[in-house]
């Protein structure tokens, strides 16, 4: 599942790929199953858990989840809510 969700960042392009395990997005906000995340400045993918995270905030994310639990993720743009997965 991890492989699976770094290609769909990879290739989305609301999102940049720093490294195969940090993707930025273009927007700050995002939609985690139904959740409303805001102010994240990047995304790490670490060891089967996706971690959200703040720049100002690096000793620990502002919200993270195992990948298996991963259900939907939208990214709140200009044009409105786009979808992820």
């Amino acid at each position: 599942m991890d492989d699976f969700l770094r290609g769909l960042l990879r290739n989305n392009q609301y999102f940049e790929e720093i490294n195969p395990d940090r993707f930025i997005p273009a927007y700050l906000g995002l939609i985690v199953n139904g959740v409303v995340v805001y102010h994240v400045n990047w995304i790490d993918i670490v060891e089967e858990e996706i971690v959200f995270m703040h720049k100002d905030i690096q000793t620990h994310p502002i919200a993270s989840l195992l990948i298996e639990n991963l259900n939907s993720l939208m990214i709140i743009t200009n044009e409105g809510i786009k979808e992820v997965l």
